[in-house]
């Protein structure tokens, strides 16, 4: 079946001439016709094992099961017939004057499941005839129901073996009391249990994926794949030069889209469901193929495409109503609105397209008269005014207006009366009952709302106005007479509802209503000047509210809801951006705002007094004091200049700050917090730069005052007496505040500095603002205030920054070469900073400790926040920034002159060793004050000094790079500040363990053994360098002063001396295991690489092998590396084992060896130390191969007399090396196929070795037990 498949898909592809498709649709076709063969072989298995006889042949694994199950079943069978004998008081026969067993003891394990074919053989015990003794009280029914009970269940062909369970036991078979068992002395033996049978592989995997690995022959089936690809590359060529007539595609699609709606036609009685998708699918294809060949191929004209397609679409319709299916009158009224759509041509007068859109309109309104579709409605609306507003967009013009506005009313008018058919198809089935109780009223209510079309009611009036406006915008008070019409036409037809409509339309004649009223007022606008009826709207609807509370309406409350938003709309419109003449930013009417707020605030002050409880209402007027205040704030924006219109913004805050806190009006609250929120974002928004070599911000003194205002309008709400609460913890808590009060507190402390810029530059403003950190610092501690004290160290941070972007020390800016030493921005401003940092923390320090010593007084009860006074400044995020702010800008100071005055006095060679000095003075007097103050966090900063060390070997790096000049540690003082450096470096983790422990020391161990060793080793390469004029070349004593330092220090610390000095009695384990670790592995590194990348040269001195400095420092450091190694306890997880070690030694003595003898050959034959050189010449070569034979020989000769297999081996395998070196060393071979005739021709071949030879079956494992050799 899976070949159908194949054929049918590889078909269906060529007919849509697809290669792509070809292939999917072939594999889903396999899929398909392998999942439809499989089942039809399952329903002919099992129709077979119904039919079949019990004699069916079965295997050997299934008669063992069936035998086994047999003896289990006789066993229990006897057993109890003995019982029922017994029970029944008949004499025993022979084989039951023993005890006999309980049936657990008996049957030892359960019955393995019998395979399918051996089930039909399986039995199962049937009940005894009756048969009755006259020396018994049992009733023979008692003993049917116990041996029923007691039989054993057949077990299910395919189920697997159950759990093993006790079986009861022969008293609790029988149903009258129990009898002692007899004695039987001729009890047959009981049968053997078979041993278990070994259930192969295949049995035990899944059926599929056995059949995927075991089934049919597994070349056949990959030969198949192959062939199939190689025969789709074949259909793919032949499907792109044999093609098919268009019309005769079309022709066919259209034909198959006949048959299904014919076909659905034809079982809409029997299967209406099914019908009705075939319908659909008829009716899909029809008006697609219709449309393909519109667009794609242009095989029909525009106007007879769109009369097929409009006959299609009245086919649906009529479909629809033929047989109440709304989904066909959906889709033929979305296709015959996308028609035109999809048909037009660009341009078209308007007279056809409306005709096309009355007749369907005309379609839905009968429709609609019969059924109540409202998805088609709503799809009949949205496509006429959609098509029509499309239509007007691109080519209306005046000479239209005729046409236009007469099909406009006429779609406006047939709209409405659909949604009012609509509504009295559903309302008027839905009466309203007086005499309900309350709650199934306003359930009746809100049913009857869901069915009033509202998209009809509301958004037909909106989208007709829309299109009328558009054509009568033009003339003079056209659109405010549009207005009226459209309202006096909703009113009317309200009117008409409630007159002669039934009473369950009520509420479609109240939608009326609202429809008309809102006409009503879009016509004030539409008629009158914007400032006029915005101001008329607010009064309007404050006069609306209060006569609607106090006539108890709420429509009326909502709707002057409405009008005040519209009053503000109109307001927004009204006012605009003053342009370049004005001062001001804001023009417009001052009535306008005035009345808004009036208005508003009015309204607020109403609902306040009605006390609503919370709901729309309520919500709705808690944005009323918002309007009131915002339309009042917009006053000086309009009079004012922006800088002073910000600080008016800002006093207008304090006001209602004022009145809120003076009538208890809390809703006024969020107020005050926009306003000034809105008062310093519109002053920022005024702030400008200044000129160079000015003050930083442009205004003068009038910026400054700007900036002082709006910063008292944030503070002075949040200093107002009363405003924070204390709490109640004890007179050192602090008081409780706001979030707001903090932000304002925050900005206002921010205004102030941002108040000096107008009067200073940059540059000042980075050294005087530490200080004003530093004294916000002082107030935040007085006050016990956090927040201020963040601000107090973003204003260090500012400054910080501030000083860095204005150039940093020694800058031409700030430092030019004419200053004086240490007088000048440059050099004040970062030791500015550093003190000021370290006064700072000093002040952290000390609350942090008064923290400590009243946490000490009762140790159980934890610091938090409010119970005692800065308990803040006890946390490490807060302790640890000043030490290290400290640090830097004292850093900078010193270490930013010094190297200016080098490069002054041009000294530029001294600034490595200057700032290791300066490096090395920092941390001593760090550590001197953290030991006089008991500051932790300064003495732990010490720590930064290995990293400002490296920093500082980095610097000087880039520095001589830049010169050209190596980089040598030793040079210009390096001689004394290295080693002070070093000895520095080992005091400082001997005072570090006051505040560390040892353990926590060791990464700073690590790294600075690393360290010094690589400045080391840069040093000795420097000077064994100078010897051949080529320090950083490849020469022999180049790359010998790479590793003598390290070589030597691997071997030093190795040696059993030193073991008991510190550091190494201390943290032997991280400098012998892990220090020293990497440094091997770069050894080793190291003497592959030059083994390979460098000819040894030992200029001055000649070559010798082994005896010149490349050969010796290789084998030297293969020596520390084994002594290292040595050296290394059992238990290191560096140490590997031997079986590792010994392979590694063995290969880098080969490679070292080999590189000696090619080395050799490079100097004494003139061989070139390339690759290709030395892979061509025949002496190289050779001396490789003698070389090798003589250590695969050596190797071999010791293996044997050590007895040692290994090294036998490996030498056998370096001579078979040399034998493949000698013949195939220069043999290759390249070829290749093409694609189409290598799948055909190989998956062939694959199914012909599969048909002739496929794969045989595997040997069963000899079972003489003899040991084969």
């Amino acid at each position: 079946m899976w070949f159908m498949g194949l054929v049918a898909g590889v078909m269906m592809g060529m007919l849509v001439q697809s290669f792509t498709a070809a292939i999917w649709l072939g594999l889903l076709g396999i899929a398909a016709g392998a999942a439809y063969g499989a089942r039809l072989r399952e329903k002919e298995a099992s129709a077979a094992a119904a039919a079949a006889p019990a004699t069916l042949p079965v295997s050997e694994a299934a008669l063992r099961a069936q035998v086994r199950e047999l003896q289990q079943q006789v066993t229990q069978l006897t057993h109890r017939v003995g019982l029922l004998e017994q029970a029944r008081g008949e004499a025993p026969t022979a084989a039951q004057q023993r005890p006999t067993p309980p049936l657990t003891d008996t049957v030892a394990t359960p019955p393995r499941p019998v395979p399918a074919r051996a089930a039909t053989a399986a039995t199962t015990v049937a009940p005894l005839p009756e048969a009755r003794s006259p020396s018994t009280n049992v009733p023979a029914q008692a003993d049917a129901p116990a041996l029923q009970a007691a039989g054993p269940a057949p077990v299910p062909a395919a189920m697997p073996a159950p759990a093993p369970q006790a079986r009861p036991t022969a008293r609790a078979m029988v149903a009258e009391p129990p009898v002692a068992p007899l004695e039987d002395a001729a009890e047959p033996a009981r049968p053997a249990v078979p041993p278990a049978v070994q259930v192969p592989l295949r049995d035990r995997l899944p059926t599929p994926l056995a059949k995927l690995i075991f089934g049919g022959n597994t070349l056949v089936k990959l030969g198949v794949l192959i062939l199939f690809l190689g025969l789709a590359f074949l259909l793919r060529y032949t499907a792109e030069r044999v093609t098919v007539p268009v019309e005769l595609r079309y022709a066919g699609v259209a034909l198959v889209g006949t048959g299904l709606l014919v076909g659905g036609w034809l079982l809409r009685l029997r299967r209406q469901t099914y019908a009705l998708i075939l319908q659909g699918a008829g009716i899909g294809v029809l008006y697609l193929t219709t449309l393909a060949a519109m667009k794609l191929n242009g095989l029909l004209p525009p106007a007879p495409g769109l009369g097929f397609l409009f006959a299609v679409a009245v086919l649906s319709a009529a479909l629809a109503v033929l047989q109440n299916a709304p989904i066909l009158a959906i889709v033929a009224a979305l296709e015959g609105f996308a028609a035109p759509a999809l048909a037009s041509t660009g341009g078209s007068p308007p007279a056809p397209l409306f005709a096309y859109l009355l007749v369907l309109d005309l379609g839905i309104f009968a429709i609609a008269h019969f059924k109540a579709w409202r998805v088609l409605n709503l799809i009949g609306f949205a496509g006429t005014f959609t098509l029509a507003s499309g239509w007007a967009h691109r080519n209306y013009s005046d000479a239209d207006y005729g046409v236009t506005q007469a099909f406009l009313v006429v779609f406006f008018l047939l709209f409405a009366f659909i949604g009012l058919l609509f509504a009295r198809r559903t309302l008027r089935d839905m009466p309203a009952e007086d005499a309900a109780p309350l709650v199934q009223r306003a359930t009746d209510t809100l049913r009857r709302v869901g069915r009033v079309d509202s998209a009809l009611t509301f958004g037909l009036p909106m989208a007709a106005f829309g299109l009328q406006y558009a054509m009568v915008r033009e003339a003079a008070f056209g659109p405010a007479f549009a207005a009226l019409g459209f309202a006096a036409f909703y009113l009317a037809l309200a009117r008409l509802v409630l007159s002669t409509q039934p009473r369950g339309l009520a509420l479609l004649a109240e939608a009326y209503v609202i429809v008309g009223v809102i006409f009503i007022n879009l016509a004030i606008p539409l008629g009158l000047e914007g400032r006029w009826s915005g101001a008329t709207w607010a009064i309007e609807a404050a006069g609306m509210y209060w006569l609607g509370q106090r006539q108890g309406r709420v429509y009326a409350r909502l709707f002057a809801f409405l009008v005040l938003g519209g009053a503000i709309v109109q307001l927004l419109r009204d006012t605009g951006i003053a342009d370049a003449s004005q001062p001001a930013l804001l023009q417009g009417s001052l009535i306008g705002p005035l009345m808004v707020a009036a208005g508003a605030l009015f309204m607020w002050r109403a609902l306040r007094r009605a006390a609503l409880p919370d709901g729309w209402e309520a919500g709705l007027g808690a944005a009323l004091p918002w309007v009131g205040v915002a339309a009042l704030t917009m006053l000086p924006w309009q009079v004012l200049a922006p800088r002073w219109a910000a600080s008016a913004t800002g006093l207008m805050a304090v006001g209602v700050f004022a009145v809120a806190r003076r009538f208890g009006l809390r809703p006024l609250l969020p107020i005050v917090r926009a306003l000034q929120a809105l008062a310093v974002l519109a002053f920022l928004a005024t702030v400008q730069w200044g000129a160079p070599d000015t003050a930083a911000l442009a205004g003068g003194w009038q910026g400054m005052v700007a900036a002082v205002l709006v910063a008292a309008a944030l503070l002075l709400p949040a200093l107002w007496p009363g405003q924070a609460q204390p709490s109640g913890v004890g007179p050192a808590a602090a008081p409780a505040r706001s979030p707001a009060q903090v932000v304002a507190v925050l900005a206002g402390v921010a205004l102030l500095h941002l108040a000096m810029l107008f009067g200073m530059d940059w540059r000042h403003a980075a050294l005087i603002w530490p200080f004003t950190a530093l004294l916000v610092m002082h107030l935040a501690l007085r006050r016990d205030h956090p927040p201020l004290a963040a601000m107090a160290a973003g204003l260090y941070a500012l400054a910080a920054l501030l000083f860095l972007g204005t150039g940093g020390p020694g800058s031409a800016a700030q430092a030019g070469d004419g200053l004086r030493a240490f007088a000048h921005l440059g050099f004040w401003t970062p030791l500015a900073l550093g003190l000021t940092a370290l006064t700072a923390g000093d002040w952290l320090r000390a609350a942090a400790h008064r923290v400590a010593a009243a946490h000490r007084v009762d140790p159980q009860q934890p610091v938090q926040s409010g119970t005692v006074a800065n308990a803040w400044t006890a946390a490490p995020f807060v302790q640890w920034p000043a030490p290290l702010a400290a640090l830097a800008g004292w850093l900078l100071a010193l270490d930013g002159e010094i190297l200016r005055l080098l490069a002054v006095h041009g000294q530029d060679a001294y600034r490595a060793s200057a700032t290791v000095g300066v490096t090395l003075l920092t941390s001593a007097l760090a550590t001197w004050i953290a030991v006089r103050r008991d500051w932790r966090q300064l003495g732990l900063t010490t720590l930064a000094t290995l990293p400002a060390l490296m920093a500082s070997a980095a610097v000087a790096v880039a520095h001589s790079r830049g010169l050209d000049s190596p980089y040598q540690p030793f040079a210009a003082l390096g001689w004394l500040a290295w080693p002070l450096a070093l000895l520095w470096h080992l005091t400082l983790l001997r005072l570090q363990r006051c505040w560390r422990e040892a353990a926590d020391l060791t990464p700073w161990h690590l790294a600075g053994a690393w360290f010094f060793l690589l400045l080391a080793t840069r040093e000795g390469q420097w000077q064994l360098g100078r010897l051949s004029g080529l320090p950083d070349g490849l020469d022999g004593w180049s790359l010998l002063g790479w590793v003598l330092v390290p070589a030597a220090v691997l071997w030093a610390l190795c040696a059993p001396g030193l073991a008991r000095a510190w550091p190494l009695n201390e943290q032997r384990r991280t400098y012998v295991e892990v220090a020293l670790a990497p440094v091997a592995a770069c050894l080793l590194a190291w003497a592959w690489v030059t083994n390979v990348a460098s000819p040894g040269d030992a200029t001055p001195l000649p070559f010798v092998p082994l005896l010149n400095p490349l050969e010796l420092g290789q084998w030297f450091v293969l020596l520390a590396l084994l002594r290292w190694w040595a050296a290394l306890p059992d238990g290191s997880a560096v140490r590997q084992p031997p079986r590792f070690l010994q392979p590694v030694a063995a290969l880098t003595g080969l490679a070292l060896l080999t590189g000696m003898a090619l080395r050799a050959c490079h100097h004494y034959a003139g061989v070139a130390w390339r690759a290709d050189a030395l892979y061509a010449s025949w002496l190289a070569q050779a001396t490789l191969s003698i070389l090798w034979a003589l250590l695969g020989v050596l190797s071999m000769v010791v293996g044997n007399r050590r007895g040692r297999r290994s090294l036998w081996i490996g030498g056998a395998a370096l001579l078979g090396l040399v034998v493949v070196k000698l013949f195939f060393v220069e043999l290759a071979n390249h070829g290749g196929l093409f694609r189409i005739v290598s799948f055909i021709g190989v998956g062939a071949l694959l199914l012909l070795v599969g048909y002739f030879a496929p794969v045989p079956a595997a040997r069963e494992p000899a079972g003489d037990g003899k040991a084969t050799s």
